[in-house]
């Protein structure tokens, strides 16, 4: 199972890399539909370089005081509210943007309503595989958020993905 699931995330990686600048753009822009969800906050994501862009997202619930990102510390996620991605972000431990501990408030995950989650590939059963290191997984573990996948169309697979116990499913998915 564990062959099939990289070469799940090499297949979908591949293809997310290949997607062209006006499909990113246009895939960011209608993430800004996620604004409409009805949650008083909302757990997104730093993308990575190639992961759909979700700036625009974070900077009007940043300015709407709904915004909460994730910090790696070790092998966890920490919560903090961020209210000004330009003054309250720092280089995290993967080189992703994070909430820099001094400037944001740490905020208790269980007061989350929502959570934005990241991955490689999703299927049509709300199961997902990120990069493996179980960051989202143990997080989302004990959580009664709205688990929430974020991606572009390309990345649903059309068949089920190897799932195994630990593995967490989401609510909902919403790919653009």
């Amino acid at each position: 199972m564990i062959l099939k699931k990289n070469d799940l995330r090499k297949t979908f990686i591949k293809l997310r890399n290949e997607l062209s600048p006006i499909r990113r753009s246009t895939a960011s822009k209608n993430s800004l539909k996620i604004l409409n969800l009805n949650f008083p906050n909302i757990l997104s994501f730093s993308p990575k370089s190639k992961e759909i862009n979700l700036w625009s997202l974070n900077k009007k619930l940043a300015k709407d005081n709904r915004l909460c990102l994730p910090k790696v510390t070790n092998e966890n996620l920490d919560v903090f509210e961020v209210t000004n991605l330009d003054e309250e972000l720092i280089k995290g431990k993967f080189n992703i943007l994070e909430p820099d501990p001094l400037k944001c408030k740490k905020i208790d995950p269980k007061n989350i309503s929502c959570i934005l989650v990241p991955g490689i590939v999703f299927d049509k059963n709300n199961n997902r595989l990120g990069f493996g290191r179980g960051f989202y997984d143990r997080f989302l573990k004990n959580l009664n958020a709205t688990k929430i996948g974020v991606g572009f169309l390309e990345q649903l697979y059309k068949n089920s993905l190897p799932y195994e116990m630990h593995d967490i499913k989401l609510n909902h998915l919403f790919l653009f």
